[in-house]
C-alpha cells in the first residue's frame, strides 16, 4: 500500500484482551486490520503492536482521523472495579442513598450530605453550605481521585453544581463531575450515580488517552482523535476525558454500528463476544435500537441515552471456579488471565503449576495466580495489611494457593482487586480453547495443567468426574456455548413489544433442555427468529453450536474480528439540548434553560427563545465534540389537556439534535 493523495481513517478498539487497529481509505474501504494483546500495564505497548501492523511507511501523514472505541470502562463496571472517589450531595436526604443502588456502588468511598439545592421551579431550597463542603474536601482529599457532585433539581438550575465546582477546583486539582452535565433527566439518585460512575472512570479514561495520544505523536499521526460514545456517535478525546460515563458501552456500540456496516442487512441480533463480557444488541429496519431510558452496564442504571446493549460478564477470560455447594464448574463475571497466556509470557512460572500438579490433592485456589494491574498504583485509602499484600505481588506474579496459606489475606486481596491493582489469572474458556486445539495462540501445556487440576478437584469434592482433558474442555466449551444461546433469547424476549426477560425458572428449564448428552430424558428447542451476527476472538469457538440449539442463521462476516474498530471510524458526530418549560401562573411560563430558569410572558415566547437556545447549544456541543459540517433538526412536543371547554398547560419540552461529521474527515 502506498501513500499518496488518498485519505485515511485509523480506527481503534482497546478491549480487556485484544487491541485491534483498522485501516480504511476515503470510500470506507478496508486496507489492513491487526489485532494485538492489551497491555494493560502499559497501553501503549498494545496500541503500538497494532497500529504498526497497519501502517505502512509514508501512511502515517496521510491518516485524517483517528477513531476509538473501548470497553474498558464498561469492563470496569461489570468487574466492580473503579478509583476511590468522594460523593458531595447538596439537598438530598440520607433515605434517597437506598435508590438507584447508590449506596452500594458508593461502597466504602467517602461523602457528604450539604444544605442547598433547588426546587422543581430551579429556585433554591437553601443557600450552598460552602464551608461544609471546604471542610470535607480538605478532609478527603488525599485519599481520592475524583469527586462527583449531584445537587437536587440541578437539571433546573445548576447554580449549586457549579458553585460546588468552583469551590472544589479552587482546593484541588483532582477533576469534579457534575451531574447536570451529564444527565437532563429528573431522577436525582440515578443522576447523582451517573456522576459518581463518570468520576470514577476518569483517571482509568485518562491513562488510556494519554497512551493514544503519546502513540500519535511518536508516529507523527496529527489527526484529531475522537471516542466512540455509547449511542455509536464521535466525541473529541477532550470531551471524553470530562464525561467519560458516555464511553460505558463504548466498545458495544462500536460493534454494533460496525457488524451493520459489514454485513449490510436490515434485521439482525448482533452478539460481541470479548475477554470479559457478551454484548447482544439488536437492529431492526436498518438501526440499532436506543435506549432511552439509560444504559444498565454491571447492575448499574445509569442515565447515559446508549444503545439498547445487553452486557453480560461472559467472555473468552471469564473465570471458571467449582461451587462447592452446586458440586459443578460455573462461569464467573469477572475476568481473570488465562492460563496459557500467562505461561506464555512467563514460562518460569510453569515449574510452579507443575508443582501443584504433583501435590497428591488440588485446592480451591490451584491454578491461581495474581499480579499487579498496571504501572502506577494509588494506595491512598488502603489499610497496612492491603499495602504490604500489593508490595508482595508487585514484584513478581504469586500463586494464589501459596498466599492463602494465609487465610486472613483473602479480604485484602479483594480490595486490591476492586481498586484494580491486581489480576488474577486462571483457567478460562480460553483455555478450554487450546486444550480442544481451537486456539494455538499461547500455551497449551499450561492449559492442559489447569484442566487436570480443576478435574482432580471437582473429582475430590463430589463434583463431575471427567476421564480426559478434552472431555472436560468440551463440557466448559458446551457452558458457554449454552449460556450465550440464553443471553440471545433473552434479549430477544426483551425486545418484543411490551416484552419482559426471561425468568429464572424459564432459563432453568431451557438451561436443562439445551444439555444434549445422551439419557437426558428431556429436550428443549427455542427458535430464534433472527439471524446472528458474531463479532469477536472467541466467536467461532462457541456461536456455531449456540446458533444451533437456537435454530438460526450464523453470520461471520469478513472483518468481524475487529468491528469495533471498523465501527469506531464509520460514525458520526452527534449531539442532542432539550429545554423544559413549565406553567408559571395565567399565561407566563418558566423556561428552564442550562443556565437558570427564566420567565416569559407566552407559551409561543418562551417556545421559541427555548428553540434558539437548543440549537445554538446542541450546534455548540458538536463543535466542542470535534464536528464540522453541522446541520440541526428541532422539536417541540407541548402537553395540553382540554378539561370542561379550557386548554390546561403541563409543560413542553423543546429538543434540538446537532449531526456534524469528524473534524478532518473530507
Amino acid at each position: 500500500m502506498m501513500a499518496g493523495d488518498v485519505g485515511f481513517q485509523l480506527g481503534l478498539d482497546t478491549g480487556g484482551t485484544y487491541t485491534d487497529a483498522v485501516l480504511v481509505d476515503d470510500a470506507q474501504r478496508v486496507v489492513a486490520t491487526a489485532k494485538s494483546l492489551t497491555t494493560h500495564a502499559n497501553l501503549i505497548d498494545g496500541l503500538r503492536s497494532a497500529v504498526d501492523q497497519v501502517l505502512s511507511e509514508g501512511v502515517a501523514t496521510e491518516v485524517e482521523l483517528v477513531s476509538l472505541s473501548t470497553t474498558l470502562a464498561t469492563n470496569a463496571l461489570v468487574e466492580g472495579r473503579g478509583r476511590a472517589i468522594a460523593l458531595v450531595l447538596i439537598g438530598f436526604t440520607p433515605a434517597q442513598l437506598q435508590r438507584a443502588n447508590l449506596q452500594q456502588a458508593l461502597g466504602g468511598d467517602p461523602m457528604v450530605f450539604l444544605e442547598g439545592g433547588h426546587d422543581a421551579a430551579g429556585q433554591p431550597l437553601a443557600p450552598l453550605d460552602a464551608a461544609g463542603l471546604r471542610r470535607f474536601v480538605q478532609e478527603v482529599d488525599e485519599r481520592v481521585e475524583a469527586y462527583a457532585v449531584s445537587s437536587m433539581f440541578a437539571v433546573r438550575n445548576p447554580a449549586h453544581e457549579n458553585e460546588a465546582w468552583t469551590l472544589i477546583s479552587s482546593i484541588t486539582q483532582k477533576p469534579v463531575s457534575r451531574g447536570h452535565e451529564l444527565s437532563s433527566g429528573l431522577d436525582a439518585p440515578r443522576r447523582a450515580l451517573t456522576a459518581l460512575l463518570n468520576a470514577r472512570l476518569i483517571p482509568l479514561t485518562d491513562g488510556l488517552l494519554q497512551a493514544t495520544r503519546a502513540l500519535l505523536q511518536q508516529r507523527s499521526i496529527r489527526a484529531p482523535l475522537m471516542v466512540v460514545k455509547g449511542d455509536g456517535s464521535l466525541i473529541s478525546d477532550t470531551m471524553a476525558l470530562s464525561h467519560p460515563v458516555e464511553t460505558i458501552l463504548s466498545g458495544p456500540a462500536a460493534s454494533v454500528v460496525g457488524a451493520q456496516f459489514l454485513c449490510q442487512e436490515e434485521h439482525l441480533m448482533v452478539s460481541d463476544m470479548g475477554g470479559t463480557t457478551t454484548d447482544i444488541a439488536l437492529i431492526r429496519d436498518g438501526r440499532p435500537r436506543l435506549n432511552t431510558e439509560g444504559a444498565i452496564v454491571g447492575g448499574w442504571r445509569t442515565m447515559v441515552q446508549a444503545i439498547d446493549v445487553q452486557t453480560h460478564g461472559l467472555g473468552g477470560d471469564s473465570g471458571i471456579r467449582y461451587s462447592r455447594e452446586g458440586r459443578q464448574f460455573e462461569l464467573q463475571p469477572q475476568r481473570v488471565l488465562p492460563l496459557s497466556l500467562l505461561i506464555h509470557q512467563r514460562p518460569e512460572l510453569l515449574e510452579v503449576l507443575e508443582a501443584q500438579w504433583q501435590l497428591p490433592f488440588s485446592t480451591t485456589h490451584s491454578a491461581q495466580f495474581v499480579m499487579s494491574h498496571g504501572v502506577s498504583a494509588n494506595l491512598a485509602g488502603l489499610s497496612a495489611q492491603q499495602r504490604e499484600l500489593y508490595e508482595r505481588i508487585v514484584e513478581n506474579p504469586m500463586a494464589v494457593q501459596t498466599l492463602f496459606s494465609d487465610q486472613t489475606l483473602e479480604r485484602a486481596l479483594t480490595r486490591l482487586e476492586q481498586r484494580s491493582l491486581v489480576l488474577r489469572a486462571g483457567f478460562t474458556p480460553s483455555d478450554a480453547s487450546h486444550v480442544l486445539e481451537r486456539q494455538a495462540d499461547w500455551s497449551r501445556h499450561a492449559a492442559s495443567l489447569g484442566a487436570r487440576l480443576l478435574m482432580r478437584y471437582s473429582k475430590d469434592n463430589l463434583g463431575p468426574i471427567y476421564v480426559t482433558e478434552e472431555q472436560f474442555c468440551e463440557a466448559v466449551a458446551n457452558k458457554v456455548s449454552s449460556n450465550t444461546a440464553l443471553m440471545l433469547l433473552n434479549a430477544a424476549a426483551s425486545a418484543q413489544k411490551d416484552g419482559q426477560p426471561l425468568s429464572e425458572s424459564q432459563k432453568a428449564l431451557l438451561s436443562a433442555g439445551f444439555d444434549r448428552e445422551d439419557g437426558k430424558l428431556m429436550r428443549v428447542r427455542a427458535s430464534l427468529q433472527l439471524p446472528v451476527v458474531a463479532l469477536g476472538a472467541p466467536a467461532r469457538s462457541y456461536y456455531p453450536r449456540a446458533a444451533d440449539l437456537l435454530d438460526t442463521r450464523l453470520a461471520l462476516c469478513e472483518h468481524a474480528h475487529v468491528a469495533n474498530a471498523l465501527g469506531a471510524v464509520v460514525g458520526s458526530v452527534r449531539q442532542q439540548q432539550q429545554v423544559l418549560i413549565t406553567p408559571a401562573g395565567g399565561e407566563r411560563v418558566n423556561v428552564l434553560f442550562p443556565s437558570g430558569p427564566e420567565i416569559h410572558d407566552t407559551l409561543e415566547e418562551g417556545a421559541a427563545a427555548a428553540a434558539r437556545v437548543c440549537e445554538q447549544l446542541a450546534r455548540g456541543k458538536v463543535e466542542q465534540a470535534g464536528g464540522t459540517d453541522i446541520s440541526v433538526s428541532t422539536d417541540r412536543d407541548d402537553r395540553i389537556v382540554n378539561k370542561d371547554g379550557q386548554r390546561i398547560f403541563f409543560e413542553s419540552r423543546i429538543s434540538a439534535v446537532a449531526v456534524g461529521r469528524p473534524s478532518g474527515v473530507a
